[in-house]
């Protein structure tokens, strides 16, 4: 069932109307759907607001007839205060996941390090790699790269590229390690780099105080990625 569908039935399921083959769908839907739960829980307090008060209301204690009405408001303004935070929340998270979005990083073609005998045929297989990289083809990327006799090569050019596929696969925590040790080795080839990404995996887990903590470290070095970490920080300020 659709939203559109559910809203237009509300009504009917809150009068006990709605015909027995889409109660079923309907119910299904409202446990799914949180903006069309809070909806009908609000239609179902105007709806309450508006029942018929018997004669006897009159001998009731004053306190109790008094209130109701009150207890009834305050029930529907905390639904709509729920649903407007709800709705704040999605469109947090869609700014967080606009800003994740990274750009990918310049790929130099040439030897992988470490003498190797077979290191022209270990070129060729990362160059093959590499264009399934630039198409933003990761998992095909990373079916090359998790090739045993990469990861014997030894090569922080390796290493960076497969955290970088790893990351727009999903896999932010095992990118995120990768990221560490080749900053924590302070290799030049790719120490920026792995700063700079490294805010980019904390995006991607939610973490954004950390990744602005992580781009602004970035952006006090004498790195020409600083203009680049600037311009992160100040996205994640205006979320």
């Amino acid at each position: 069932m659709r939203c559109h569908e559910f809203q237009a039935l509300i009504e009917a399921y809150l009068g006990e109307e709605i015909p027995e083959a889409l109660r079923e769908p309907f119910e299904e839907h409202f446990f799914r759907c949180r903006p069309c739960f809070l909806s009908l829980k609000i239609n179902e307090s105007l709806r309450n607001k508006d029942v018929a008060i018997a004669l006897e209301e009159g001998r009731r204690p004053f306190a109790l007839r008094v209130m109701r009405p009150v207890l009834g408001m305050a029930a529907l303004f905390l639904l709509i205060l729920a649903s407007g935070l709800l709705l704040w929340q999605a469109r947090q998270a869609g700014r967080l996941r606009a800003i994740s979005r990274f750009d990918l990083p310049f790929y130099h073609e040439g030897e992988l390090r470490g003498p190797r005998e077979d290191g022209p045929r270990l070129e060729e297989g990362f160059s093959r790699a590499m264009r399934a990289f630039q198409a933003r083809d990761f998992r095909a990327a990373l079916q090359i790269l998790d090739q045993p006799e990469f990861a014997a090569a030894g090569s922080p050019k390796y290493d960076f590229f497969r955290a970088i596929s790893l990351l727009g696969t999903g896999k932010a925590g095992q990118a995120g390690r990768i990221l560490d040790g080749i900053i924590a080795s302070m290799d030049p080839a790719y120490f920026d780099e792995s700063h700079y990404y490294k805010g980019f995996v904390l995006l991607r887990q939610r973490r954004p105080a950390e990744a602005r903590a992580q781009f602004a470290r970035l952006a006090a070095m004498l790195s020409p990625m600083a203009g680049k970490a600037k311009e992160m920080v100040q996205k994640i300020d205006q979320l």
